[in-house]
């Protein structure tokens, strides 16, 4: 797997995404828009599904994907459009500390004794393990691609495209719990 090139497909993905919307609006610019959005879309979900595929062994760059995607989207969003603006900082953010956790969770020692020092209250945890950052981080993304899968009219290609990174969401979140289950369970 190339990671730098699934990237980079992922950067130019969304740019044609949102170069073909502006153009789909654009008069005398609709069908090269449609195939720009087309494109976009094809080459951002088989990057999505590439980087799925490797996720047990590099959760990181599954990360790092859809990462990059919200960053793009965040630059490319309209100024005025201060709710997105708004959800996409806040995804940054927590994805931020998503990485800090990964991070953490690499060094199995530590992370066996900061799981002395956080609560074993239910709500503290995700099926048993800490719900630390990494958790919060991909709870909120599935929250917030599932909100856009409820919005009419979305194109059913970009709804398949949202799909495959709810699921790589939901992938990232199994991965890291198996590594903390064999952490925690394991010591």
């Amino acid at each position: 797997m190339d990671k730098a090139g699934l990237i980079s497909d992922i950067n130019t993905g969304v740019t044609a995404i949102y170069q073909g919307r502006q153009w789909l609006d654009t008069e005398g610019l609709e069908g090269e828009g449609r195939v720009s959005y087309k494109r976009g879309l094809a080459l951002a979900s088989e990057a999505f599904r590439e980087v799925q595929k490797c996720a047990a062994g590099d959760l990181h760059t599954l990360l790092v994907a859809e990462y990059t995607f919200i960053g793009q989207e965040l630059e490319l969003c309209n100024p005025h459009d201060t709710r997105a603006i708004t959800s996409l900082s806040k995804a940054i953010q927590e994805f931020n500390e998503a990485f800090l956790a990964l991070e953490v969770l690499q060094n199995a020692e530590v992370y066996a004794a900061l799981d002395k020092a956080l609560s074993h209250h239910l709500e503290f945890r995700y099926k048993g393990m800490p719900k630390d950052a990494f958790h919060v981080a991909c709870a909120g993304h599935k929250a917030r691609i599932d909100n856009i899968l409820k919005s009419p009219g979305i194109n059913f290609t970009e709804k398949e495209l949202l799909k495959q990174r709810y699921s790589n969401a939901v992938t990232a979140q199994s991965v890291y719990l198996a590594k903390q289950q064999e952490i925690i369970l394991n010591k």
